[in-house]
């Protein structure tokens, strides 16, 4: 059966309990036992065109399996997917099949560790080049994106339980978050959090994004090709993700806390910035 991380129950199946030393002051220490987040293989195997495994939190799979085909530019949309299941005597594997399986180019090396980043992308100036720049239809506040910020802080169970997760919420223009995923890697967050909209069929134009940390140029083109028209991250973007989201027409804000927050391009989609305020 699959897992959904949005429940107390499966939350508690997405950690480990390890013995642990804790050194205190003055040298003492303590044993005791500790919380890790859940670290494990999920395989997405589309049909006819190849598997690839992940190292990913074995939470909302399917979710992971849509968002990564959609992300990585696989399918244009939740249509051009005929079915999607878990294997029920196959541990963390994931079935698709897609309307066109022979149009599908294989990107990436075939294992995507938690934290890989564009493993095995070549051509990375084609793909600034050719990768189409987003529509200009969201308008929001500072405030209702430092308010997405701290709801995003307060749905982070895993991360609260064991302090190694990252999380993903996508919210729209009202500031209300209509998807939201943890994981251990970034990228599977956002995976998440983007395929829970699409098989949900959410309309998600006009829509942002709020991330848990840092922001690198995967991380920006997963944004684009989802048409997520603002990346919010309470940590600190990389120079090619601010030229990525320059070209691509994406505002991008950085270590967005405590109402505060660094806006690194496009910031006219803020409105209380045009007022100059």
């Amino acid at each position: 059966m699959k897992q959904n991380c949005d429940t107390v129950s499966s939350t508690n199946q997405m950690v480990s309990q390890t013995n642990i030393i804790r050194l205190l002051s003055q040298g003492q220490t303590e044993l005791l036992s500790d919380s890790v987040v859940a670290e494990q293989p999920v395989t997405i195997m589309i049909d006819k065109v190849g598997s690839y495994t992940i190292m990913a939190t074995p939470c909302d799979i399917e979710a992971l399996a849509v968002g990564f085909v959609y992300s990585e530019g696989m399918i244009d949309s939740i249509d051009d997917i005929v079915a999607v299941s878990a294997k029920q005597k196959l541990p963390n594997v994931v079935g698709i099949e897609v309307q066109e399986p022979t149009r599908i180019t294989v990107h990436r090396n075939m294992i995507v560790a938690s934290s890989c980043g564009m493993c095995g992308t070549r051509n990375i100036d084609k793909m600034l080049s050719e990768m189409h720049g987003c529509d200009r239809s969201l308008e929001i506040s500072s405030s209702l994106i430092t308010d997405a910020a701290a709801g995003l802080s307060s749905m982070q169970q895993i991360f609260q339980m064991t302090g190694g997760s990252h999380a993903a919420a996508i919210f729209n223009a009202s500031g209300k978050i209509i998807a939201f995923a943890e994981d251990l890697g970034r990228h599977s967050a956002l995976d998440k959090a983007i395929g829970k909209c699409l098989i949900n069929r959410l309309n998600i134009k006009a829509c942002a994004v709020i991330l848990s940390g840092r922001v690198s140029l995967e991380m920006v083109t997963k944004t684009a090709r989802a048409g997520l028209e603002l990346i919010a991250a309470v940590s600190a973007p990389s120079s090619i993700a601010v030229e990525a989201a320059k070209r691509w027409n994406i505002t991008l804000c950085g270590f967005v806390r405590s109402g505060r927050m660094n806006i690194y391009t496009h910031p006219d989609r803020i409105t209380d910035l045009r007022k100059g305020t």
